[in-house]
């Protein structure tokens, strides 16, 4: 059982919940962990949207279904009736007995704070029936529950962008921050360009930095696919891409990430 977070310290970061997506995507393609993808995004159908296209999921009103997400399972909370089963039953399942996704919370089922103080819990017992349990979490370093939900992760996979400001921002003040300092952390450069000067090679020779960089590089046709809800339909044309053709290189990249959390994780199959 792993607690997955994707998390930047940057409110203007692009390309963190692209990062959780497709990272828990391919892991759900390729390997057999049961996972769950989830946010603590109040209002918003950014990953939702991914999966099922943004149209039917405002025509249908999926989000605010008593038979889905988030806004059920606290209500289960509240009346202390909350078991890891039901949390699986309140999924969705986009990748049957591979990738579930718990939709996020409507305006009109509530307030953001009803989510945002109920997260913690809800992944502890989402961890409790999930191998894997992917957060896409809000971008900031100040909130309590942020700090919470990061201190009881297994992995924290850092997403910064190539700016330089946010990069150096980065390294100078939460690399080191005390709160990850015994963590398993993975560092992420979203929407990458290896022909930028501020590549991974540079990054690491400019900060001394030990450790790995991952990157999840920019490709339209990823982006594209989540715009139009089929993010599995374009990764099944292309997992087996090579890694040299445009979306090969991006699937072989994404799928670093992937190994690394199996491999800490120590998920067996």
């Amino acid at each position: 059982m792993a607690k997955v977070v994707f998390w930047s310290p940057f409110k203007d970061a692009v390309g963190c919940s692209h990062v959780a997506v497709a990272v828990s995507s391919i892991m759900g393609i390729t390997h057999k962990s049961t996972c769950l993808l989830m946010h603590s995004n109040f209002d918003t159908k950014k990953l939702e949207s991914c999966f099922t296209l943004y149209n039917d999921l405002n025509t249908g009103d999926v989000l605010v279904d008593s038979s889905l997400g988030i806004g059920s399972v606290i209500r289960l909370l509240k009346s202390n009736k909350l078991t890891p089963d039901a949390i699986q039953n309140y999924a969705k399942p986009v990748l049957k007995g591979r990738l579930d996704i718990l939709y996020g919370m409507e305006a009109s089922q509530g307030e953001d704070s009803e989510v945002l103080k109920n997260l913690p819990y809800i992944i502890k017992k989402s961890d409790e029936i999930y191998d894997v349990v992917f957060i896409d979490l809000t971008k900031t370093a100040n909130e309590e529950y942020v700090q919470e939900v990061l201190a009881d992760a297994d992995i924290v996979v850092t997403v910064i962008n190539q700016d330089y400001i946010k990069i150096e921002e980065y390294f100078t003040k939460y690399a080191n921050l005390e709160l990850l300092k015994n963590k398993n952390k993975l560092l992420v450069i979203g929407n990458y360009e290896n022909k930028s000067k501020y590549n991974t090679s540079n990054i690491k020779f400019k900060y001394r930095y030990k450790d790995s960089i991952y990157a999840v590089p920019h490709n339209y046709s990823f982006s594209d696919a989540c715009n139009d809800g089929n993010v599995l339909d374009f990764l099944y044309r292309n997992i087996n891409a090579d890694s040299k053709d445009y979306n090969g290189y991006f699937i072989s990249q994404t799928s670093q990430i992937v190994e690394k959390i199996v491999e800490i994780a120590k998920i067996k199959e």
